[in-house]
């Protein structure tokens, strides 16, 4: 009886271990999916072409999605996503269409995303915007779950140069840890840039000021601006649009 009761414990013991161990990175579904490349329509379509690639790298539903938009190329549905969703009137800046020859702002994007999403039954998707002294860990959790609930996150980078904004771009995380260490400052991430459809490798670091905390980007294949600024700069994770 005492041997089966111990078998028994390290039975549950072998499951628990099991059950909490490592998962390896959080990845998106389809991360062998061809990219679109924002090049094919535009020098201001990264925003089209991250979310046209979040679907096109994430679950089967939302593969599902960029299979049914209009057209056989990446300009066709580009152009669709830009034209025909793009075009339609803004709910966040009113008297203007979501999208300009400047491009597209996080928040109507996500609501562009939310409006196909919510055609094809799939999860709606929510803006966030980094804030607080634990916007590390917190950002790094979301995009991690975002990734394993299959959508991959659209996230917004911008160069500001003090309090000025030099230039901005969307880019779609593929890839971030599994977890972060209890002290960690960064984390490391794969991303796409829409710029050429190519894979890149980043970093985001926690900088600590006065009032809350900056999430800094080092993502040295995606300068965004860094030569139009005249003094120092810096680039942050602006903000991110996950599958909560």
């Amino acid at each position: 009886m005492r041997s089966l009761c111990t078998m028994a414990a390290c039975g549950i013991a072998s499951l628990v271990l099991f059950q909490c161990a490592p998962q390896g990175p959080a990845t998106a579904p389809n991360h062998g999916a061809i990219a679109a490349d924002q090049l094919d329509i535009g020098g201001n379509a990264c925003g089209p072409t991250a979310l046209l690639n979040a679907w096109r790298f994430g679950s089967t539903a939302c593969q599902n999605i960029a299979g049914t938009l209009p057209g056989t190329d990446d300009r066709a549905q580009l152009r669709h996503l830009i034209v025909h969703h793009g075009g339609q009137r803004s709910t966040n800046m009113p008297h203007r269409n979501r999208w300009s020859r400047r491009g597209i702002n996080s928040a109507d994007l996500t609501d562009l995303a939310n409006q196909l999403m919510n055609r094809h039954d799939v999860r709606s998707v929510t803006l966030i915007v980094p804030q607080g002294k634990n916007s590390l860990r917190t950002t790094h959790h979301q995009l991690a779950r975002s990734l394993r609930r299959g959508f991959p996150p659209v996230v917004s980078l911008r160069r500001y140069e003090g309090t000025k904004v030099i230039d901005s771009h969307f880019v779609t995380v593929l890839r971030v840890p599994d977890h972060l260490d209890k002290n960690a400052s960064f984390f490391t991430m794969e991303y796409l840039d829409p710029i050429g459809g190519k894979k890149c490798h980043g970093r985001v670091t926690a900088r600590e000021i006065i009032s809350h905390t900056q999430l800094l980007a080092d993502t040295p294949s995606t300068p965004v601006g860094r030569s139009q600024a005249k003094t120092d700069s810096c680039l942050l994770m602006d903000s991110l649009i996950v599958m909560p």
